[in-house]
């Protein structure tokens, strides 16, 4: 049984003294879907920004945070377990914490080579939205990286004491890379999703990254208008004079 549920199990005993039987699981898995509303995020802001690889070739000694969000079946939930695989020789797990629709949660982490499991549980609330984030797990390049490594969510469940849901994961929203194949790309205008035009999409992905700075891992240099290693102020003046051509 896993831990979310064996924990639940006990809650539910607790304060209730009765037990409900859950659903019998169905014969056949679903479909693989690309997107699904169990993710993984490189971006540490709270929910899912789409960044689904860093934007340049981490270091080793240096750490990478992974959020694990999700963008449906949040509200109400007062448990969640995760599972993260990724190469035990590349990267190393160091810790994790819960955060966003968990923030305060009890959390028990279960690693292993070259997989982390976490559960986590609300002990007086229940999580208050839909969207957002349930963790983030930080790892640490070894000295054996080789420019790339990947990190899969494998699986995630949410549940309460009365009902554990299996959240899916899609095959390329639940795989974030570390470093690859970088694509150095000039602008002519910050046109950054490429539609021939400055607009609303731009301004999205423009504040994904703005007030990171060079060397943090949010930080997009496509996003440096100034070029000054940051990305603030000046850089949204620039962005600003293109809006809409």
């Amino acid at each position: 049984m896993h831990c979310l549920a064996s924990i639940l199990y006990i809650l539910l005993i607790a304060t209730s003294g009765s037990v409900f039987a859950q659903e019998e699981p169905t014969e056949t898995d679903p479909e693989p879907i690309l997107v699904g509303p169990a993710r993984l995020d490189l971006n540490v802001a709270a929910g899912d920004q789409s960044q689904r690889q860093t934007f340049t070739i981490p270091q080793p000694g240096t750490t990478i945070t992974v959020d694990v969000a999700v963008t449906e079946g949040g509200k109400g939930r007062s448990g969640f377990e995760i599972f993260l695989s990724y190469d035990p020789a590349q990267i190393a797990y160091e810790t994790a914490r819960p955060i966003d629709l968990f923030d305060g949660a009890f959390l028990m982490a279960t690693p292993g080579t070259g997989q982390i499991g976490l559960t986590g549980l609300l002990l007086e609330e229940k999580s208050a939205r839909t969207i957002g984030s349930i963790a983030q797990i930080t790892f640490t390049v070894l000295d054996e990286f080789p420019g790339e490594s990947r990190i899969s969510l494998e699986s995630a469940l949410l549940g309460t004491a009365l009902k554990i849901d299996s959240i899916q994961t899609g095959t390329q929203s639940s795989v974030v890379i570390l470093g690859g194949e970088i694509t150095t790309v000039v602008l002519e205008k910050p046109d950054f999703d490429g539609d021939g035009a400055v607009g609303f999409t731009d301004f999205i992905i423009f504040a994904t990254g703005f007030g990171s700075a060079s060397g943090e891992q949010s930080y997009n240099p496509l996003l440096d208008l100034d070029n000054n290693g940051d990305v603030g102020f000046s850089d949204f003046l620039v962005f600003a004079l293109s809006f809409g051509t």
